[in-house]
């Protein structure tokens, strides 16, 4: 799974559903895979949603050590090709629109702003940003038609350990455990089945940890299309977004 930084991916933004996944293997709990399987039905039938995620990563920091930086990120999507997000955060505060054929990037902080191209869809254009530009969206891997089986993909074993209250919730926990890297998934037992929190604990990185909690999720809300529209504010300064790969 992805470690990402910016905007939510959500399944509702191709025509492709996800599907029942493959037959659990062994040390693959089948409960656990049901419970994945129905969350990713769930998103992947909304038109509209909005939320907030708070992120929390654990870096590396030459005076402190190991220390925990937390992002406050307002999304919006519209499938399959409108999403708005809004990141505050210690070091800076930052937008992203996009409107089906690019993303206007702006820096609140820095009173600056740039454009880049993107494909046609939000799947597309999250997987170009990253691969062009080294943007990363968090969470976007909870929200992909695919994610059971990526899960599965990247684990040894999946267990499903019962429910348990998570951020004001009854949820159906869920531990995955892989070579790499081990998440841990609370997914909400209620009739929405939609993510609450995730760990994931990085064993190539010292066990770092990255962490969300969702919160006031709205599914199919009116979104109106100017909400992904970007105007720059007066002042601000126009930046060429130089991305890290030629295509």
């Amino acid at each position: 799974m992805r470690i990402p930084t910016f905007a939510i991916l959500i399944g509702l933004t191709t025509a492709v559903q996800a599907q029942t996944s493959s037959i659990a293997p062994p040390l693959m709990d089948t409960a656990a895979i049901l419970i994945m399987d129905r969350m990713a039905d769930m998103i992947g039938s909304l038109h509209t949603c909005s939320f907030n995620l708070r992120t929390g990563q654990d870096v590396q920091d030459p005076d402190h050590g190991t220390i925990t930086r937390f992002t406050d990120h307002e999304v919006y999507m519209t499938g399959p090709d409108r999403m708005h997000v809004n990141s505050i955060g210690a070091a800076a505060h930052k937008g992203y629109w996009y409107n089906g054929w690019q993303v206007a990037y702006y820096n609140f902080t820095e009173h600056n702003y740039g454009f880049m191209e993107a494909p046609e869809n939000i799947i597309a254009t999250i997987d170009e940003l990253h691969h062009r530009y080294g943007l990363d969206f968090p969470a976007a891997d909870f929200f992909y038609p695919t994610f059971t089986d990526d899960v599965i993909a990247q684990s040894t074993s999946i267990r499903y350990l019962g429910t348990t209250h998570m951020d004001g919730k009854e949820c159906f926990r869920i531990v995955a455990h892989g070579k790499d890297q081990s998440v841990q998934l609370w997914i909400a037992n209620d009739a929405a089945f939609l993510p609450v929190h995730f760990i994931i604990t990085d064993h190539t990185q010292n066990n770092a940890q990255y962490e969300g909690a969702f919160a006031n999720w709205v599914m199919n809300p009116y979104i109106p299309e100017q909400l992904y529209e970007f105007m720059p504010p007066p002042g601000a300064a126009q930046v060429t977004i130089v991305p890290r790969t030629a295509n």
